[in-house]
């Protein structure tokens, strides 16, 4: 409150005198001089501010693309598709908290939130050889930079021991006949906190 007032009486102040200093108006002079005060003293009377600055924390979380019922691509040949999210954990909320601490100037506490989820994401139908490229956003992103297990859509292919571990032994399908891919861990932060 401080820095407001007295900056305002600093601009009137530096308005009376008139003039100005290289280049600049003796009005902003007065307005900065007469802010920097009352900055002091609204620190020495409120504190640096003891709340905590939170960043990239979501209040909702959205999956994309899942549709119950949608059509499944049959891919011949080389072909990039999107794929339909067939299952996904429950996303994973964790923080880090910086700043605080004792001493003349104390920093802002900070907690920067990020987000992860596993999930699988069914490609097309019918048995592929491999993925070759991925992208996520438009951007490509190499396979070492995911942790990423790939079904071709046997008819021998078994469940998926993450979805096993989550869902139970036993209840999860095997997605038989469905080339899919599991993407364990996906850190979201890069990605604006939500599945790309």
């Amino acid at each position: 409150m401080a820095t407001l007032i007295l900056a305002a009486a600093g601009a009137a102040v530096g308005g009376a005198v008139g003039g100005g200093l290289v280049g600049v108006s003796s009005v902003a002079i007065g307005r900065l001089a007469g802010a920097s005060l009352g900055r002091v003293i609204d620190q020495k009377l409120m504190g640096g501010g003891a709340d905590v600055v939170e960043t990239g924390k979501i209040k909702r979380f959205r999956l994309t693309g899942s549709a119950e019922g949608a059509a499944q691509a049959r891919v011949f040949g080389r072909v990039r598709v999107a794929g339909q999210v067939i299952w996904a954990t429950r996303f994973l909320e964790t923080y880090e908290e910086t700043g605080g601490g004792k001493g003349m100037r104390q920093a802002p506490r900070t907690r920067a939130y990020s987000y992860s989820v596993s999930l699988a994401i069914a490609l097309c139908e019918g048995e592929i050889l491999r993925v070759g490229r991925i992208w996520a956003d438009g951007d490509e992103i190499g396979r070492e930079e995911l942790n990423l297990r790939v079904y071709t859509g046997s008819d021998s292919q078994m469940p998926d021991p993450k979805m096993e571990a989550v869902e139970g032994a036993g209840t999860v399908p095997a997605y038989r006949g469905t080339a899919y891919v599991v993407i364990e861990d996906l850190e979201l932060g890069r990605f604006g906190n939500r599945v790309p």
